[in-house]
């Protein structure tokens, strides 16, 4: 063997063993509580029931890191419905999921309750983080195979009831203390008093990687009835727990019946509903043509006005119905300044259109049709998701591999300086 070989040879010696060294790296994709929240802007909402609806098709969980970038576990998540009692607490239903393979996973029941304004006083088994009072408690496991359907709830109608609802069969598993109602809208402590229904690490304000297909679905009870609520957003606002590798997005095929979709992909804050769908306006000599669509699907049925500027605001000229393919037609109704104005319908929020003569004199105007849509879309881009609150699971047996708590950043700059002396002296010796 030559020399250049042997220096060839006594390199991959050194850099083998590195490639099946099980280095672990924090992931670099921006993360958040992923799934469905509801906070409301307009005004609050008083409930005494919640509940979120989940319906997996497929699911894989990888690996999770801790916020220092700790490799903490695999294989394990939390589906977590969240809500806040009496402008005072903050209760979650927690799904803990463990993958055994790609169709079952154990899933373990956990209720944390947060006492907002201090530690709780006289109730056992509780402790104290950061000046608040915490009680964790562990409830049942089963065995869930994909396709699944899982529901969580809560109910503090009576007390504060967590439970769980599998093939039909309502679960009630844990009954605090703490009758009440959940508040939501507004904000607690400096929290939003949201509802939410997310994905997001197995505790500590841990990451996981997710590769999912499935829907959800959230509710609130109003007039003894469960109801859609009227908005949602992508991510939770309370939760720090995060999952990346999935998207969410709305389904609005029934405007008064829409759902959240997560499938592969990016999440960013956004809006699933109501959102604003597009409007195409044409004009032929006076007569106004308007068709009104969302994501590409005609609106059926829908309400659209002309609106003409007055001394005071607008008034109403004309108003009609979308056909079948979401058209609707306005005779002689053209002058110098209208407006094209949808008033919203559940999922979906107020849109508008200018005459194009007339865009730059109304357009200041017409900014001030503020939709829940425009409102939540603002919070968002201020929001400061380090706010949210770590979920303690500490009393949790994870399943999976070993816990490590190591600084990786050093290590991997430790090893390349190694590998780079090493290779160093090997090609010094043999004087390349």
């Amino acid at each position: 063997m030559n020399s250049y070989m042997k220096a060839i040879f006594l390199i991959l010696i050194i850099l083998l063993p590195l490639v099946y060294t099980p280095f672990f790296h924090s992931q670099s994709t921006l993360a958040y509580p992923t799934g469905m929240t509801f906070f409301p802007f307009t005004s609050s909402i008083l409930t005494n029931f919640v509940e979120g609806v989940i319906n997996v098709y497929n699911l894989s969980i990888g690996s999770s890191y801790l916020p220092n970038g700790a490799y903490l576990t695999s294989g394990n998540a939390s589906l977590q419905l969240n809500s806040i009692l009496n402008g005072k607490f903050w209760a979650q239903n927690v799904a803990l999921f463990h993958e055994i393979n790609s169709k079952e996973f154990l899933v373990t029941m956990v209720v944390n309750f947060w006492n907002l304004s201090g530690p709780f006083e006289n109730y056992p088994n509780t402790t104290t983080y950061e000046g608040l009072g915490v009680y964790c408690y562990q409830g049942p496991s089963f065995i869930l195979k994909t396709p699944f359907s899982l529901i969580l709830y809560m109910n503090s109608s009576n007390g504060l009831e967590f439970g769980y609802i599998v093939n039909n069969t309502l679960h009630t598993y844990l009954k605090l203390p703490f009758p009440g109602e959940f508040t939501l809208g507004g904000f607690t402590a400096g929290l939003p008093n949201d509802l939410e229904l997310v994905w997001g690490g197995p505790g500590g304000g841990s990451t996981v990687y997710i590769n999912e297909v499935a829907s959800e679905e959230l509710f609130y009870e109003s007039s003894n009835k469960l109801s859609i609520v009227p908005s949602a957003i992508s991510v939770g606002l309370d939760t720090a727990e995060s999952a990346y590798g999935i998207s969410v997005t709305s389904n609005l095929d029934n405007i008064f019946h829409p759902f959240a979709t997560i499938s592969k992909g990016y999440n960013t804050p956004s809006i699933l509903w109501p959102i604003p769908p597009s409007i195409t306006v044409t004009q032929v000599n006076k007569t106004v043509n308007v068709k009104v669509s969302i994501n590409g699907k005609p609106l059926v049925n829908q309400e659209v006005e002309v609106l003409y500027p007055t001394l005071t605001g607008f008034k109403v000229g004309y108003e009609n119905i979308t056909n079948s393919s979401g058209l609707v037609t306005f005779p002689n109704a053209s002058t110098a300044l209208y407006i094209i104005y949808y008033p919203g319908n559940f999922s979906l929020a107020t849109a508008y259109s200018l005459s194009s003569s007339s865009a730059p004199i109304l357009q200041s105007i017409a900014s001030k049709f503020i939709s829940t849509f425009q409102s939540l879309t603002n919070f968002l881009k201020t929001y400061n998701f380090k706010k949210a609150l770590s979920s303690d699971f500490n009393h949790i047996k994870y399943k999976g591999y070993s816990t490590y708590n190591i600084n990786l950043v050093l290590i991997e700059y430790i090893s390349a300086f190694a590998i780079g002396v090493l290779i160093s002296a090997i090609l010094i010796k043999y004087k390349f």
